[in-house]
């Protein structure tokens, strides 16, 4: 098994370094100057020399994608031109999001799944089967987008069970970290903290698994 692994994460570096290479030639040859786009409207040349300059723009094109070669060997992914912040330091804000996220998909997708499956091989051929086959079915084809707001109309809007939108970390307790909801002491009410863990219903793309 750990050779099958160790093989399958080998196969995968050429393949990164060619979609790496792809993407870096198209941001290349798509029309536009980022300096131009990044500096405004009434930017003077000079503002966008010095941009070009700054971002290394203004070098031959070897050496732009050897520097960013080299950056992404040692871990370096730049800075965000939207924050200002390292794409390292937004990644790692959101990742345990995503990992709640996708885990919480996975561990509803397979509490139906499995209880399903094993009710309708029990029952083969019978109603029963049908049944489970149209759910699932319907799992798979009902578009995440709209499956997710639905749930957030009913659940959020409607019962008032759970925050529409947001994140509680998994630090602040497990029951928070399920229902999206943080409680502060003293005489503080109890506001809501906004996850994303009503959309993992939809992700979880009912009994057919998580999307």
């Amino acid at each position: 098994m750990s050779t099958y692994v160790i093989q399958r994460l080998l196969a995968a570096i050429p393949v990164l370094l060619l979609v790496g290479l792809i993407t870096f030639a198209l941001l290349r040859v798509t029309p536009g100057d980022p300096a131009a786009v990044l500096a405004g409207e009434h930017a003077t040349p000079e503002n966008i020399a010095k941009i070009r300059q700054h971002l290394g723009l203004d070098q031959p094109v070897y050496v732009q994608l050897g520097k960013w070669i080299g950056q992404i060997l040692r871990g370096d992914l730049g800075d965000s031109l939207f924050t200002g912040y390292k794409v390292t330091t937004l990644i790692r804000q959101r990742l345990e999001p995503t990992l709640s996220l996708a885990f919480l998909a996975e561990v509803i997708a397979v509490s139906l799944a499995l209880p399903l499956g094993i009710l309708a091989a029990w029952r083969a051929n019978s109603w029963i089967d049908r049944a489970v086959m149209v759910f699932a079915v319907l799992g798979f084809s009902v578009p995440v987008f709209w499956l997710g707001f639905n749930l957030i109309w009913l659940f959020s809007v409607n019962l008032n069970l759970l925050p529409a939108a947001g994140y509680t970390p998994l630090s602040k307790g497990v029951w928070p970290w399920l229902i999206g909801r943080h409680h502060h002491d003293g005489s503080h009410l109890a506001r809501r903290q906004h996850r994303r863990q009503q959309p993992g219903r939809a992700v979880s793309d009912l009994p057919g698994g998580s999307a």
